[in-house]
Formats: C-alpha cells, sequence, structure tokens
C-alpha cells in the first residue's frame, strides 16, 4: 500500500509532494523546473528566467560624463545560470529601460557590455549538531564537503574565490573566516572528521539546530565582505556571493525564518538537506536559488556536484553593462530584463541613480570612445570596474596608495576615531571644530590626555583618570572602550537583564546599539546596526558616515559625501594573507 499523505512520501533531488486531485500524495516538479523526457525526472526549464542586480545600487559617474553601469545576472528560475553561451542558444537580448523608456530608442543613447572578471565569495554553513556530529555518516558528509570546495579552487589567471565555514548547533559560530587559501579550508574540514567535539563546543553545543540564525548570519557575512571588498577596491573589482546552508533537521529555536531577508539579499542561497527528517517546504524556503533534498549518503554526491557546478557558473552569467544616458536631472529609475522568444521573465533588476551630478560640462562626452578608455590610467575603482590595489594598499579613488590617517587626508577626526589607526594613534579632540591623530596616552601615567589606547587600554572611572588595560573578553562591561574589540554588548540582545559583555568586534550588518560596540573600519552604526559608509554624493549626516570621511553641505542639495582622495584601511585587514 502506498503513502497516504505527503508525511509518508519522500521526495529527492528536485521534486516536492503535491496532492492529487483525489488526494493521493505524488511527486511534483519544484518551481523552476519541468517534467524530463522520461516522465519521471525534472529537469530545468529554460524557458523561465529572473534578472537580478548583484550590487545594491546603480554604478554613475559624478562630475562626469553621464554614464551609467549595472551589474546584473541572469539565471533560469530553478536557480541555474545563464552562461553567455546558453544566452546567445536562446536567442536572449538585453532589454534596458530608464523610466520606462528602452534606450535602444534614444539616439543620443548607447550601450555596451563590458567584459570583466568577477571574484567569487562562497560562505558554507553547517549543521554540527548531535544528530550529525554523532551519526555514523559523519566522515561521508565531510569528505562530500571537502570535495565541494576543492572543485572551488581557481585556476590559472582566474579571479579569485574566497570561502569561510560557519557551524551551528545551539547556536551560530564562525569556524573559518574568508580566505582563499582553499587548503586551510579543506584542513579544518578535515579536523571535523577527526574531532568533532571543538567545532560542537563552538557552536554552543550539539543540543539544538539554530537553524534560521544560521541562514541569517551567513547572509549578512557574505554581504559584509562583498561590502568591504568594493570599499577597499572603491568599486574596482565585481563579486558573487553564495551562502550554502548544509543542514539534517529543522529550526528548533522557536525562531522564525527572515523570508523577507531571502528574497531581497544580491547574494545566491541554496540550501541542502542531508537526512529525511528535514521540511522540503522550509528548504525550498531558505533556498531561494536552489533547494536540494538528498536525504541518505548515496543522494550526496550528486547534489553537491550540482551546487558546485552552480557556483562555479554564478560569476560566468555576471554582466556588466555600461550606457550613456540622456537625463540631466532627478533619479531616472532603470531596469533590465531579458527578451526571447517563448521566454517568460519572472523578475527584473531595478535601480536608481541621481543625474543631479553629472557634469554639466558639454566635452564631457559618453559614447563608445568613452568606455573603450574609462579605465586607462586608473589602478583600480572605475566604473567599470578598472581593479584592486596589492592587499596591503587602498584605492582613493582610481590609484593604490597605503593607507592613511585623517591628518594626511586633511580631515578631522572628530566622531571618526578610527581614521587614526593607520598610523596607531587616537583622535585629539580638545578642539571640537577639528580633532586631529596623535599617539595615545601611555599605560598608568595619569591622565587620559590625549585619549588611550582602542583596545588595549580605556580611561579609569577615578577622578584623577588614567588609562587601564581593557577587560578580557567574556568579562561584564560598562562601555565599548573596556573591550579588546571595542564591543560590550548583551549575548541575547532580546534579554534586558543580561549582563553586558566584551563580545568580538561589531561586524558590517551587525548589533551596534545606541553605544554598545564601535563598528568595524568601513562601517558606521546608524538606526542600531553596522552599515556599510556611504559612496561620494549621496546624502549624510555626519563626516563618520561617510566612505571618504568628510560630509559637507552641497548648496541645495543639503549634505553630502564629498571626495577627500583618500583611503584609510587595506583588505589584508579584514582577509588576512
Amino acid at each position: 500500500m502506498g503513502p497516504s499523505n505527503c508525511d509518508e512520501l519522500q521526495c529527492t533531488a528536485h521534486g516536492h509532494c503535491e496532492l492529487d486531485n483525489n488526494n493521493v500524495p505524488g511527486c511534483a516538479c519544484d518551481f523552476g523546473y519541468e517534467p524530463g523526457g522520461d516522465g519521471v525526472t525534472c529537469q530545468v526549464d529554460q524557458g523561465c528566467v529572473q534578472v537580478r542586480y548583484l550590487e545594491d545600487r546603480c554604478r554613475q559617474l559624478i562630475n562626469d560624463a553621464p554614464a551609467v553601469a549595472l551589474f546584473f545576472a541572469v539565471d533560469f528560475c530553478a536557480g541555474t545560470a545563464v552562461t553567455p553561451e546558453l544566452r546567445e542558444e536562446l536567442g536572449l537580448e538585453f532589454k534596458v529601460s530608464e523610466n520606462k523608456q528602452d534606450i535602444a530608442d534614444n539616439v543620443e543613447s548607447y550601450s555596451t557590455i563590458i567584459d570583466k572578471d568577477v571574484e567569487s565569495y562562497v560562505t558554507l554553513v553547517v549543521d554540527v549538531s548531535d544528530s550529525v556530529t554523532m551519526s555514523q555518516d559523519l566522515p561521508a558528509l565531510v569528505e562530500e564537503l571537502r570535495g565541494f570546495v576543492g572543485t572551488l579552487a581557481p585556476g590559472v589567471d582566474e579571479p579569485d574565490v574566497y570561502v569561510s565555514i560557519y557551524v551551528f548547533g545551539r547556536s551560530v559560530a564562525e569556524y573559518v573566516p574568508f580566505t582563499r587559501d582553499l587548503a586551510t579550508v579543506d584542513s579544518a574540514l578535515a579536523a571535523i572528521a577527526a574531532d568533532p567535539a571543538p567545532v560542537v563546543l563552538l557552536a554552543g553545543n550539539g543540543d539544538g539546530t539554530d537553524l534560521y540564525d544560521a541562514v541569517e548570519i551567513g547572509i549578512d557575512r557574505t554581504q559584509r565582505i562583498r561590502d568591504l571588498r568594493d570599499a577597499v577596491t572603491w568599486g574596482g573589482v565585481l563579486t558573487a556571493g553564495t551562502v550554502v546552508i548544509v543542514t539534517d533537521g529543522n529550526d528548533e529555536s522557536n525562531g522564525s525564518l527572515d523570508q523577507a531577508q531571502i528574497d531581497q539579499t544580491i547574494n545566491n542561497v541554496i540550501s541542502i538537506g542531508i537526512s529525511d527528517a528535514v521540511d522540503d517546504e522550509t528548504l525550498q524556503a531558505i533556498g531561494r536559488d536552489g533547494s536540494f533534498l538528498a536525504p541518505t549518503p548515496a543522494d550526496w554526491t550528486a547534489a553537491f556536484a550540482e551546487i558546485a557546478e552552480r557556483v562555479d557558473q554564478y560569476p560566468d552569467r555576471s554582466y556588466l553593462l555600461a550606457y550613456c544616458s540622456s537625463a540631466t536631472e532627478g533619479s531616472p529609475s532603470v531596469e533590465v530584463t531579458v527578451e526571447g522568444i517563448n521566454v517568460r521573465v519572472t523578475s527584473k533588476a531595478a535601480c536608481d541613480f541621481n543625474a543631479d551630478v553629472f557634469s554639466s560640462n558639454a566635452l564631457d562626452v559618453c559614447d563608445a570612445a568613452f568606455f573603450a578608455v574609462e579605465c586607462g590610467g586608473s589602478e583600480c575603482g572605475g566604473l567599470t570596474a578598472c581593479g584592486a590595489c596589492s592587499d596591503d594598499a587602498c584605492c582613493n579613488g582610481g590609484n593604490c596608495v597605503a593607507p592613511m590617517n585623517a591628518g594626511e587626508a586633511g580631515i578631522s577626526c572628530i566622531d571618526q576615531p578610527e581614521l587614526c589607526a593607520a598610523t596607531d594613534e587616537v583622535c585629539n579632540t580638545e578642539n571640537p571644530e577639528f580633532g586631529y591623530c596623535q599617539p595615545p596616552a601611555a599605560y598608568n601615567d595619569g591622565t587620559c590626555v590625549p585619549d588611550c589606547d582602542p583596545g588595549v587600554t580605556y580611561c579609569s572611572a577615578d577622578e584623577d583618570g588614567e588609562c587601564i588595560y581593557v577587560r578580557a573578553p567574556g568579562d561584564v562591561c560598562d562601555a565599548p572602550e573596556q573591550c579588546p574589540d571595542l564591543n560590550c554588548s548583551r549575548t541575547n540582545e532580546d534579554n534586558p537583564i543580561e549582563a553586558r559583555i566584551c563580545q568580538g568586534p561589531a561586524q558590517l550588518h551587525d548589533f551596534c546599539g545606541s553605544d554598545e560596540a564601535v563598528c568595524e573600519q568601513g562601517g558606521h552604526c546608524t538606526g542600531g546596526a553596522c552599515r556599510p559608509k556611504l559612496l561620494n554624493a549621496e546624502s549624510c549626516s555626519g563626516d563618520e558616515t561617510c566612505r571618504s570621511g568628510r560630509c559637507q553641505e552641497v548648496g541645495e542639495a543639503g549634505n553630502r559625501c564629498v571626495p577627500t582622495g583618500a583611503c584609510f584601511w587595506s583588505w589584508d585587514e579584514k582577509v588576512p594573507s
């Protein structure tokens, strides 16, 4: 006798259970798939296509030619890549509309696809609850993960691939920070098979499955590293991000899945369920760009191979389209889609740009010749991603330089003392109008003037304050400056009676509260969370909110971030070699 309901029917690969008109359960193809020729297996529906931006903005020039660039991806609805070869085979053509008008109909416009390398950032989020780590199949799972990472290694002259690992049990923790040294990642995975106890302890213990928080953190951490890469190269490098969630069960934290975050992220999110205890509906909700139900070890190899193929192809289906706009004012909306015979597009990419900041000089012309030489003379930055600097340097808008401090940039360090870090100095704020960088006060010298050394010492509460050593990680604290990573917050921010303790650094997209934490370099605290600093010409509320370090009034446009020709931190501070 067959299954009587969907709880009794296990569909694998790209199928899910549905009830027919007689309430008899059967397997149907997931969204984006259609029955294959055999009527049993499911294959990618190549008539269903989606377009998504891979950045959270339109790229544009400021005080220069009216040029705009759009970085986006084209995928099938199943989440597989529409590579340039497939796009040509299917006869798909790009359509770009500005304020709903096709730019192809505008004789003043010109557009082109610019071929650029794309770096890949992959976050593995792995379930290490007891049901996984105490299973006899743990070594087999680890081998699949190691094989997956091995397939990501770039070839000679191919762009870098960075991988990180997060683990989750009762809580979520970073196991391997982002690195392009995939041998380090492989060794860390092998260590789990040899002795899972340390990684289980890192994840809070194995008595629980904090799946929903793991998804949220995986997306946030992937976006963080891409935001930082964009900042340190000043847009000189294009990136693609992928989060792969590996779990054998369902969330047991009593939390809720942030579906809006999954739907809106510019990173790919793929889920794989490695047991028959996983709820397929939840797995599909998490895996917006691919959901794989592989309940037995016999199913794992094929599933991980398919995921690896997707991740490998994601940079190839990423397109940088540059065009000339005829807009001279306001904030036009730009939409990108594809058109083709028997093709339906389920999502389009849209963004706005600020035409008010284009140059009014008649000599600043945008045309095919402009894009051909746009990167000429630029080491980094650029509208069309002109390149990156060495790991120990940063981009000041077009040139690679060593990180500098606020004084070297000719700007004040008030409210942004981190801009003194490049020279291991602190901000002297005795003049409330303009702060400058100078060496910190010495330990225990009877004074806190200038400031104490952040993360090393802080000013005691004595009447005659002096610089004393910061407290240890995990110690109770009252303010971020008392902690080595400048983060004094509750482990559970929802528990108002829990003591604040010294935590790890507040990274982009982390909680910073009102005075609980100082955000990492490249971020600023707004609305209780660490957010990336703003680009030039964006509306700002203070110097500390701008990537350039300066926010000033610009006529009727109000306060805007303006260029300073400076950068303040390097890539090797975020991704150590």
